[in-house]
């Protein structure tokens, strides 16, 4: 038996089916390690002859496989492709583990290093966010939570690792200069999608799947029928750009999308990341901004043309308004404007101040001399 003295812990390793196991005890006694080894072989020993409820843990790359298929049953599409993403990056980390070997000091390293790599297509050299992180802990923790109830013989080392902080979102609003610039150098489709996002506070994925049939031109409003809340499921109005763009689109549709993929007519476009930088680095527009920006920019600029907040929250398919203020961002002008008139209101509640006091003192120097 192989024990040997870590620190002021004993620890054991030994060979398994081809594997190598290596533990700490957790014991300060050289005995009781001894026993602790023999638990874990026996143990292992019990799950292959089928002795035992816990089955022998896989490697990280073949449960993955396993988890993305049971998430295919049971989850939404766009919900089983964000944790196919995920998996791509856990797999960079995890790749050659076995599914019991990764404890909570393993997510912690991975944490830290995720951190430290650059955000992928991002031209500006910023890093991963905290956000992107967690979403990939979550993926983590729910594998190792589907891994449990099939029972594997694993811990969940993601339960206790506390989250990274996730700012409250980037403040970022597209000018009048920049969407210029943008459009210009913008090649099509996504001249038309960012058009249409400008002028209707659409989110992304809604343009991408706008189908002909849920476009009333003489009406001139598109139904989006997508959706996880009732609220999402809107109509909007079309500006008279958005309405000639869509309009050409739908005589050239060859299938039901006015947005359709290139390769699959039959089914709409999946992602215009490449050439949305592509046009950002052409119009030489610094800070970067993403295609989901245009919505905050159509949200901040009708706030500014005196849009109430209750009909903002409809048209950007809200349930309350306090989601709706996350998309309202002031911009400079506004603020220094808000200044201004706050500085003036002042400066008059001074100056009135100060001419009652001023008349009050008067009269009372005219009683004195009376």
């Amino acid at each position: 038996m192989s024990v040997y003295k870590r620190g002021s812990l004993w620890w054991y390793k030994f060979q398994f089916q081809g594997r190598s196991i290596r533990k700490p005890t957790k014991f300060t006694n050289r005995t009781a390690a001894l026993r602790a080894e023999a638990k874990h072989k026996a143990d292992l020993l019990d799950r292959r002859a089928g002795l035992s409820q816990k089955k022998i843990a896989p490697k990280f790359e073949e449960y993955v496989k396993e988890f993305l298929a049971w998430s295919k049953q049971h989850h939404r599409p766009k919900t089983t492709a964000l944790h196919s993403t995920n998996c791509d990056t856990l797999l960079r980390f995890f790749k050659g583990h076995w599914l019991d070997e990764i404890d909570q000091a393993a997510v912690e390293r991975y944490k830290s290093d995720r951190l430290k790599e650059d955000r992928r297509n991002a031209d500006d050299g910023s890093k991963v966010t905290g956000a992107t992180v967690n979403r990939s802990l979550t993926t983590l923790k729910l594998m190792f939570g589907r891994a449990e109830k099939c029972g594997f013989g694993v811990s969940n080392p993601v339960r206790g690792v506390a989250y990274l902080p996730e700012s409250t979102g980037r403040i970022r609003v597209v000018s009048f200069q920049e969407e210029l610039a943008y459009l210009s150098k913008a090649s099509q489709p996504l001249r038309d999608i960012a058009q249409t996002i400008l002028d209707t506070g659409l989110r992304p994925e809604e343009v991408f799947r706008i189908r002909v049939e849920n476009i009333d031109f003489a009406a001139r409003t598109i139904f989006n029928p997508f959706g996880k809340t009732k609220a999402a499921r809107r109509t909007v109005t079309m500006t008279e750009a958005v309405w000639t763009a869509l309009k050409r689109r739908a005589k050239m549709a060859k299938g039901s999308y006015v947005f359709p993929s290139e390769k699959h007519p039959d089914r709409p476009i999946g992602c215009v990341r490449k050439g949305h930088n592509a046009a950002i680095r052409r119009a030489g527009i610094k800070p970067h901004f993403v295609l989901y920006d245009m919505r905050h920019t159509f949200a901040t600029r009708a706030v500014t043309a005196g849009v109430d907040l209750p009909t903002l929250s409809a048209m950007l398919g809200h349930t309350s308004i306090t989601m709706t203020m996350r998309y309202v961002h002031p911009a400079a002008e506004q603020k220094r404007l808000a200044a201004a008139k706050l500085e003036s209101f002042r400066i008059n509640g001074l100056i009135e101040a100060a001419s009652e006091q001023a008349v009050g003192t008067n009269m009372g120097t005219v009683a004195q001399v009376n």
